[in-house]
């Protein structure tokens, strides 16, 4: 009888789509990691599929026997590709030397030969008298001692395989953990089946399903392909972003596409990059050939330094990026510092000696009462020397308190011993404590936070013409989506020039501040992850006086994260 198309020759030739569609992804990524291996196996493995599909065709023995012999040549050969793919893609290729190589391909030449001349010898299979041919069904064979041979062999290199891929994922889980899964899942289908066939419980009695079930081995690998970058994204390239990674890591295909971003590079970066977007939404203003290097600064005023490294494979391929994001807040406000006490100490200096200078000449040479007046304003630019070169010191001494562990203290007996200093220091203003009993945060350095309130202070009262007549300070704790200390004064406010060179980030020597004072007392507040803000932002209890806006009146507001234990 001719051959007959069956349910089950439909069956196998439908998952040839499968094989056929992971082949051709394969071929299009020749050139990346694994695309060869993947091709061939694949198609291997479907023309296996495709012999066996023929062969249930037939009612003829000697016709079902000619199909079987090519189905098993072909499926002699998966093992051994299953093994070079695993080798390739957990990076070990050193692994498999030449010789191991040879070893491991002299087993699948042998069973080809000795399918080839099995009418000779039978030790492959053997026939039996009352065998028979029925479409739909495999014939049954009595099988010999290599063919046991053979798939023990088999099953002890799909075992290796998967325990290469346990060992590394148990190892770099964390980072690829859905790939390990697949490919451990991958294999087991068609060696269940396989299993099932050997012992006679296969749900479909005298049929081997392994060539089916393979289908599904290969919609896992699709599904690694396409989802979790099977090909592209291999460990290596994992393990080289781990070992470049700072404090936040964001891992780029070749085409600087996000593949992976860890919760610090979320909090960082803002816009915050996601998965599948490219990394130029999250720097719009930033090409990204020029990121390496740069400095961001995230909403705690932490800064961090861009690193990208280049990730490649074996073979020396571009495969991607690793965009590492450094904590250097130590060095970024040690520069900060420096810069800006270099500033105002050169500025301060070269313009007080100079007044100095014109009024000795006035001492030299002057009368009476031109000489008290000079000698006067030689003491009062001595002092103010004195007190930018006091600030100095204090900006060198500040450590690098957000370093350090944080400790639980009372922010109301800090705020209330500062205002009861400064009473007895300006006799002159009235102050008012307005602060909550008992109202604890974790600050890492709590004396800058008197440091900081003492210098605010000073700075308002600066402002306070002599004629003008009682001026009120108000100094208040509360919560208010945190820890809130407000600094209110209803004399004039520190001028914009200061507030405006602070907001900056930097001096210029056409905006600056006049002296330390401001820029020691923010730093002081961040450096216990507070922020500091000039007028209510909005958020105050009390009307604006004057009409004046929120900025322009003389408010200073440090707010701290409500994070006592």
């Amino acid at each position: 009888m001719p051959w007959e198309l069956t349910a089950t020759s439909a069956a196998g030739f439908a998952t040839l789509a499968v094989y056929a569609a992971l082949a051709l992804v394969g071929w299009r990524n020749w050139t990346a990691r694994c695309g060869p291996e993947v091709t061939v196996m694949m198609a291997v493995v479907g023309l296996s599929a495709f012999t066996y599909s023929v062969q249930l065709g037939y009612d003829v023995v000697a016709a079902q026997v000619f199909w079987w012999e090519l189905t098993f040549a072909l499926s002699t050969l998966a093992p051994f590709l299953w093994l070079v793919f695993v080798v390739q893609y957990v990076s070990r290729s050193a692994w498999l030397t030449s010789r191991r190589a040879a070893a491991l391909a002299l087993e699948p030449l042998v069973m080809l030969v000795a399918i080839a001349t099995n009418a000779i010898h039978g030790l492959v299979w053997t026939v039996p008298p009352e065998a028979v041919a029925t479409p739909g069904s495999a014939v049954e064979l009595a099988f010999g001692p290599l063919y046991y041979g053979h798939l023990l062999l088999a099953y002890v290199i799909v075992a290796l395989g998967m325990g290469m891929i346990l060992l590394v994922g148990i190892r770099w889980s964390l980072v690829y953990w859905k790939q390990v899964l697949v490919l451990l899942v991958a294999p087991l289908p068609s060696f269940l089946s396989n299993i099932a066939f050997m012992f006679g419980v296969s749900p479909v009695p005298s049929l081997d399903l392994t060539p089916f079930t393979f289908a599904f081995t290969g919609l896992l690998l699709v599904l690694g392909l396409y989802q979790f970058d099977l090909l592209e994204r291999v460990p290596i390239a994992r393990r080289q972003a781990l070992q470049a990674m700072g404090d936040g890591l964001v891992v780029l295909d070749s085409d600087r596409t996000v593949v992976q971003v860890d919760d610090i590079a979320r909090r960082i970066l803002d816009p915050s990059p996601s998965v599948g977007s490219s990394i130029d939404e999250a720097f719009p203003g930033t090409p990204f050939e020029q990121l390496h290097g740069t400095t961001v600064t995230d909403a705690n005023n932490l800064a961090y330094d861009i690193r990208i490294s280049e990730l490649t494979d074996e073979r020396g391929d571009e495969i991607g990026y690793a965009l590492a994001l450094r904590d250097v807040t130590g060095r970024h406000r040690y520069e900060q510092r420096l810069e800006v006490a270099n500033r105002v100490l050169r500025h301060n200096l070269r313009n007080d000696m100079n007044v100095v200078r014109g009024y000795a000449d006035i001492v030299a040479s002057g009368s009476d009462i031109d000489t008290k007046r000079a000698a006067r304003s030689i003491l009062d630019r001595t002092d103010d020397l004195l007190t930018v070169s006091d600030k100095a010191r204090k900006v060198s001494e500040l450590d690098d308190s957000h370093a350090q562990p944080a400790t639980n203290h009372d922010v109301s007996a800090i705020v209330a011993g500062v205002v009861h200093q400064a009473r007895r220091k300006y006799p002159e203003v009235t102050f008012a404590f307005l602060g909550t009993p008992r109202v604890e945060v974790e600050l890492s350095d709590a004396g800058s936070i008197a440091t900081a309130l003492e210098e605010l202070i000073e700075l308002l009262v600066g402002q306070v013409d002599d004629e003008r007549g009682d001026v009120t300070i108000q100094v208040g704790v509360e919560r208010r989506d945190g820890v809130v200390i407000r600094v209110e004064s209803d004399g004039p406010a520190i001028p914009a020039v200061e507030r405006e060179t602070l907001a900056a980030g930097s001096e210029t020597p056409l905006q600056h501040a006049e002296g330390l004072g401001l820029w020691l007392a923010y730093w002081c507040v961040i450096e216990n992850g507070g922020e500091l803000t000039f007028g209510d932002g909005g958020g105050g209890n009390r009307e604006p006086e004057g009409g004046r806006a929120d900025d322009e009146t003389g408010v200073v507001i440090l707010r701290f994260p409500d994070n006592a234990r």
